[in-house]
């Protein structure tokens, strides 16, 4: 499936929205329309046939709809840390062996970091008990070992281990806590009866011998299916031996680079495990620029012996100069700190250029700009949202002077599970022309300067003035930044779905047009804007916004409440000279029953209410069951951050307008179990649930939300 172009493109231009051109959904294919309300899964979950769904909710099947199979089904750790024990019985030894399989010399833990050269207040998050508890019978885990790229080396072969580093449940003696084996390919290795929890895996290839270690931690779940822990083959292995940004003994990453530049792909680039010990952050000093990694398919594993990353530190010493500028298509980054840039608006990590696409950056703090961004995509680096856009993936992004990511001048990311915090002057942004797709991010905390809101969307490039910005967001908890949660200006276009926009210094939200330019558009279905210090959105002159029942086709279900906490502004203000559609949404105002417009009109709206399309306006809490279509990821450890996705999230009653967060695990009356375990709700939508999971997955359990008017269930801790 060729996947075209995104289509918030189409977004912008009302056109295309009332195209009598465009086949509606039956004239197409037997597909069952949505039932009326919210229904989430259709944008981002696979179906069999893509040309048959009305994927991006405009009420018609066209090629726009094509573009939001974006293919986001990677499972991967949140950048919470994860909340443990070590297995009592694993003792490192302190022998340190780097050439193949080293021996950690260390206890291994997830949470050692560098440190820091900021100071950051990070978010409290709950207190999750660390003892776990004993595994069931049917616990024991399975697990296949496999080349991912076997063709390109057909013959090689390898040795394997893996070991447990933290048990979710406690293993009796017939659960393993190792596993070693020869991997040769293409077979894969299948290992039994292993015991669940965090496992560190090695792999050293002996054949071709190219001088390939490399380690990974990953959650193993038992049950009946396999995990799997898949292996990269590489062509050319360069390992860095010395910290040292000079010319003394030694490959240091410099000359690393410039090799990976001139050699067969795919090429990996890694840390020698006796020089970069394991635990220990090893920082290397720039004397200048790096190359610019202009090659393809190159990787860069800053994991140390125990799978750890943020370990290995390259730091820029302050030089007005990227650490790390990346100009070529698809190259993986994993597990580094890049830090410390100067002046001469220099980015940390610059990916730029219409050759670079497809580049994935994870698992990596990046931090620290004097003047530029901590992340920046820009020059049409990327072609789409799916095999070709750059990918910043659970990272921690903090410290800019300007944006923790911004995505600019036509250039495609897709920006996931990341924490986006302490930067100056905003978390992420799509801005001249750029195209951002961000879900299930944690963005907060982002002050210091003039546009410090949480995301923005902010207008075309001068050459290109026809091409709007464009951003979509979804699943993101976007909470206390200085500014606005979401600012949206000048000729763009915003897809905001199950958002949660609290305690933003500003606005909620806010939509204006900015003069000679064209009109910003949004679409918005099942948000809430609550307990921002202004508006909870607010509509300027010259800007289009549906918030259901509209000219976008949003269906609506977006929560307006308990907004203005320091003067006196409504939730949804209009500053509007158009006709603004917020049909089907849930009012604070509106406390008992469907049908309360002049309550809303009077009491959540303030600026221009003339000409605003209100039924029906909806109350705070229905006496309706929730129901779950779903949750993100398919399994986690302790603490991480999951969402819980569907529709009818309600209150069991008018909540206490209130904006402090108590300690209840429940959520006004919303409570949700893993096992019949509380887990912590930290926030809600009337669509999404934002929740800590209470223990590391150990095996398939089973996740229920209750409120006082009924329950749904789903089946949790999956394996793909």
């Amino acid at each position: 499936m060729v996947i075209q172009t995104l289509a918030f493109v189409l977004l912008a231009i009302p056109a295309f929205f009332l195209a009598s051109t465009s086949r509606s959904l039956g004239e197409v294919c037997p597909v069952d329309e949505p039932e009326p309300g919210f229904d989430f899964a259709p944008l981002f979950e696979i179906r069999p046939r893509p040309e048959c769904f009305d994927w991006n909710g405009d009420g018609v099947v066209s090629v726009a709809d094509w573009t939001l199979v974006i293919l986001l089904r990677n499972q991967a750790f949140s950048p919470t840390p994860w909340l443990g024990t070590p297995t009592a019985s694993y003792t490192p030894s302190a022998t340190a062996t780097p050439t193949t399989t080293p021996t950690p010399s260390f206890t291994p833990t997830r949470t050692a970091t560098p440190t820091p050269s900021l100071t950051p207040t990070h978010t409290p998050t709950p207190t999750i008990t660390p003892t776990p508890q004993p595994c069931p019978p049917d616990s024991g885990a399975r697990l296949v070992v496999e080349f991912e790229n076997s063709a390109i080396l057909s013959h090689a072969t390898a040795e394997i281990r893996g070991e447990l580093l933290f048990p979710s449940c406690q293993a009796g003696p017939a659960l393993a806590p190792s596993y070693s084996s020869v991997l040769t390919a293409p077979a894969p290795a299948h290992f039994e009866n292993l015991a669940p929890g965090i496992w560190v895996h090695h792999i050293a290839v002996g054949e071709p011998a190219v001088g390939q270690v490399q380690h990974a931690q990953s959650m193993v779940i038992g049950g009946t299916r396999a995990n799997r822990q898949r292996w990269r083959l590489y062509s050319s292995v360069f390992t860095v031996t010395t910290a040292s940004d000079g010319t003394d003994s030694g490959l240091s990453f410099r000359s690393a680079l410039e090799l990976a530049n001139a050699s067969a792909p795919p090429v990996l680039i890694r840390f020698d495990d006796g020089v970069f010990p394991p635990g220990q952050v090893s920082t290397i000093v720039l004397r200048g620029p790096l190359p610019t990694l202009s090659a393809g398919h190159v990787t860069i594993d800053g994991r140390d012996a125990l799978g750890n990353t943020w370990m290995r530190v390259i730091d820029a010493n302050g030089g007005p100069f990227p650490v790390l500028a990346i100009r070529g298509p698809y190259n993986q980054i994993i597990g580094l700190v890049l830090r410390n840039v100067g002046g001469a608006d220099r980015d940390v990590l610059s990916i730029s250029s219409p050759a670079a696409f497809g580049n994935v950056v994870e698992h990596c703090l990046i931090e620290g700009s004097a003047t530029g961004d901590a992340v920046g995509i820009d020059n049409h680096a990327g072609e789409d949202f799916a095999s070709k856009s750059n990918v910043v993936r659970d990272c921690v992004i903090r410290g800019a002077s300007d944006k923790g990511i911004k995505v600019t001048a036509g250039a495609y990311a897709r920006i996931e599970r990341n924490w986006v915090l302490h930067n100056a002057n905003g978390g992420v942004q799509a801005t001249l022309g750029g195209r951002a797709f961000a879900r299930d991010n944690l963005i907060e905390l982002n002050e210091g300067a003039t546009a410090q809101n949480g995301i923005a969307v902010n207008g075309a490039h001068p050459s290109t003035p026809e091409d709007p910005a464009l951003f979509a967001a979804e699943g993101n908890l976007v909470r206390a930044n200085a500014g606005a949660g979401v600012l949206i200006r000048a000729l763009s276009a915003a897809f905001l779905q199950s958002n949660f926009f609290s305690g933003n210094g500003r606005d909620g939200g806010r939509i204006q047009k900015v003069e000679d330019t064209g009109s910003p558009s949004l679409q918005a279905n099942g948000n809430a804007f609550v307990c921002n210090q202004a508006a909870g959105f607010a509509v300027e002159a010259g800007s289009r916004a549906d918030f259901g029942g509209g000219p976008f086709h949003a269906v609506g279900s977006n929560l307006f409440a308990w907004n203005g906490l320091s003067l006196a502004r409504p939730n949804l203000l209009v500053l509007n000279n158009q006709p603004v559609s917020a049909r089907a949404n849930h009012w604070e105002h509106c406390i008992q029953s469907p049908g309360c417009e002049d309550v809303v009109l009077e009491r959540d709206i303030g600026g221009t209410t003339t000409g605003i399309g209100l039924e029906p306006a909806l109350p705070l809490a229905l006496r309706e069951p929730p129901r779950i279509q779903a949750a993100r990821p398919r399994a986690a450890p302790a603490g991480a951050l999951i969402r819980i996705l569907g529709h009818r999230f309600f209150p069991s009653s008018p909540p206490t307008p209130t904006c402090v967060r108590d300690a209840n695990p429940c959520y006004q009356g919303i409570c949700v179990y893993v096992d019949q375990v509380p887990a912590p709700v930290e926030a809600a939508t009337p669509t999404t649930l934002f929740v800590r999971m209470p223990f590391t997955c150990f095996k398939p359990v089973r996740l229920e939300v209750r409120t006082a008017h009924g329950s749904d269930s789903m089946d949790y801790c999956l394996i793909e």
